[in-house]
């Protein structure tokens, strides 16, 4: 079982702050992902999503939740939330740093763009 419940964390993912501070923890990886080296364990597939963060094909998912669920749910982000002093979206939010934030968004870029694990393995 996570450390906080469901619908805890979907209620700190639709918080517009939260959601808009991973938005841009995604938008920053994403930048950083465009300069790696090309033979980075699949570099095609994390090029690709991070030319879709940067430039989604829909503007609406700019304002968006988007990719927010995704980071709702890595452990690094629970274990923050569920410190909060209480599970009211802000304070959670509140709770989660910018480098947890940044450090979940790394730990979720090859699962979100779709790398194999024999490959990450290999590498």
């Amino acid at each position: 079982m996570p450390a906080i419940p469901l619908a805890s964390m979907h209620a700190l993912a639709l918080n517009p702050e939260f959601a808009a501070r991973v938005r841009m923890a995604w938008t920053y990886i994403a930048r950083r992902v465009l300069t790696e080296d090309p033979d980075t364990p699949g570099n095609p597939l994390r090029v690709g999503l991070a030319r879709t963060v940067l430039n989604p094909a829909d503007l609406s998912v700019a304002t968006s939740a988007g990719l927010t669920p995704v980071i709702t749910t890595c452990d690094t982000i629970i274990t923050a939330a569920a410190s909060a002093s209480s599970q009211d979206p802000e304070a959670m939010d509140a709770a989660i740093t910018d480098d947890q934030l940044l450090a979940a968004v790394e730990e979720a870029w090859n699962i979100t763009a779709g790398v194999p694990r024999d490959l990450l393995v290999a590498a």
